[in-house]
């Protein structure tokens, strides 16, 4: 299969709850993204357009995550952090789940395959540490 890859970066702040290390507390990533694009059958010589790739993954999720508070909406302690950011005007993106790098990954690589063919997505939450979805192929 042939594929291309475009990544960008983005900086948030989330908290996780109930963690049992620093990660309980506020804290920010930068994080990366790297996002695969598998081939679609069809008599075009590209798969896409890497210039449409970087404007819909700025529309799908950076327009949606970069500088802002990620939050599960679902838990009352980072609701209520959320209500304070959003009465002061501040960005936030809520989740129906927890924040963690695994989650969002996952998130990414859902939203993003309703639109094009994605084979994989991975999200640095630090330099050296990342989660990836991708599709599973069949066995031959």
């Amino acid at each position: 299969m042939l594929t291309i890859t475009k990544q960008c970066t983005f900086d948030a702040a989330h908290i996780l709850t109930n963690h049992a290390g620093q990660c309980k507390n506020l804290h920010g990533h930068t994080y990366r993204l790297i996002v695969e694009v598998g081939e679609k059958e069809t008599d075009n010589d590209m798969v896409m357009d890497f210039k449409d790739l970087k404007n819909l993954l700025h529309e799908v999720i950076l327009s949606r995550f970069d500088h802002a508070f990620i939050y599960d909406e679902t838990s009352p302690i980072e609701s209520e952090i959320a209500s304070v950011i959003e009465k002061h005007g501040m960005k936030r993106m809520p989740l129906p789940f927890r924040s963690t790098a695994e989650n969002m990954v996952r998130f990414i690589f859902t939203e993003l395959s309703k639109q094009i063919n994605v084979t994989s997505v991975k999200l640095y939450e630090t330099p050296d540490s990342c989660a990836e979805c991708k599709t599973v192929l069949p066995p031959h």
